[in-house]
């Protein structure tokens, strides 16, 4: 039940975030596109019917308020600066694109990488492994065929 909800909340934010974006209101469009990942993010606790949320609070729920501050941030200072040449730069760059570097990509890949080192047994342990392990055994025709040979 839970799910099909998140299904289609997942369209319509698809489609909101379509909407917004054509109509030119592109840090909103972002910002329902963060709200989509959310909703992924729970779709991909999902194990057997039931959800681990802490994934997503964390490394998920980090990733995402890092992509959100690097949204607002390159945006405030866009405007800050609309007039191209800034009062400073971060490593020489606009302090927008800086913002956006720091906060969208290296602190964000930090994160997830070694987030999910940190919580692996969280979403996938060594049990689920060795049954979907199991289950392709049982299922796969070509591994009978190989035996027979």
């Amino acid at each position: 039940m839970i799910e099909t909800f998140l299904i289609i909340a997942s369209g319509l934010l698809w489609l909101l975030m379509v909407a917004l974006a054509g109509a030119g209101h592109w840090l909103a469009g972002l910002y329902a596109l963060l709200a989509l990942l959310l909703v992924y993010a729970i779709l991909g606790t999902s194990h057997k019917g039931r959800f681990d949320l802490r994934l997503v609070l964390f490394p998920t729920g980090v990733w995402l308020l890092c992509w959100a501050a690097a949204f607002g941030l390159g945006e405030y200072f866009a405007r800050a600066y609309d007039s191209g040449v800034p009062t400073f730069t971060i490593f020489g760059f606009h302090p927008s694109f800086a913002a956006i570097i720091a906060l969208f990509w290296v602190v964000p890949t930090l994160v997830m990488g070694f987030g999910f080192e940190a919580v692996k047994d969280r979403w996938l342990s060594q049990k689920q492994w060795d049954d979907f392990l199991t289950n392709v055994h049982e299922a796969s025709p070509d591994q009978q065929d190989d035996e027979q040979a």
